[in-house]
């Protein structure tokens, strides 16, 4: 049995959001080893957009945590969203010691699934345009960067806020994965 087969999806709700802050701040350690730190106390504009945004999702059924089969434990979420009439994703993070053994890839799924579910005509993310781990990651499923220009007002807006407190401002980049 691969370790994706004993992963269960379960909802949260805006309870959880702290719970999926928690996963978030320890799968970060990746990009600390890479160079890029994420040190944002609870009241810094990131921290707190990001708090609002997912419990704003979590309450349009929009926060599932990965868990495992066995024991229950989470050990990922996604937050999905809406940006510009179509799918965002807002979020997703797989505890250190769960990654490169599937989560990503039941939580990626779903996160297409619960897109297609409401009749959305694409998927959208912004991430790091230059991590092996994220660019290429999405770009297997199915994702493509799409130029600013190129991008609804919505859209548009979480690139200039992301880049306003987010290190590495000029690396982020809008993908989007039509459905």
């Amino acid at each position: 049995m691969t370790h994706s087969e004993q992963i269960v999806l379960v909802a949260g709700t805006v309870d959880d959001v702290e719970a999926a802050v928690a996963i978030d701040d320890a799968a970060s350690a990746l990009y600390t080893d890479a160079g890029i730190v994420f040190d944002f106390p609870v009241g810094h504009p990131m921290a707190a957009h990001e708090r609002v945004a997912w419990r704003v999702c979590a309450a349009h059924d929009g926060l599932l945590f990965a868990t495992t089969k066995a024991e229950g434990a989470r050990i990922g979420f996604i937050v999905m969203g809406t940006k510009d009439g179509d799918a965002y994703l807002e979020q997703i993070s797989v505890l250190p010691a769960h990654m490169r053994r599937g989560v990503g890839t039941v939580l990626m799924t779903e996160a297409v699934a619960w897109s297609v579910r409401r009749n959305h005509r694409a998927v959208w993310l912004t991430t790091y345009d230059h991590l092996v781990w994220n660019r290429p990651y999405y770009e297997r499923f199915g994702f493509a960067v799409v130029p600013a220009a190129d991008c609804g007002p919505e859209i548009a807006a979480v690139i200039a806020f992301q880049r306003t407190y987010l290190p590495e401002p000029d690396r982020r980049v809008a993908m989007r994965k039509t459905l």
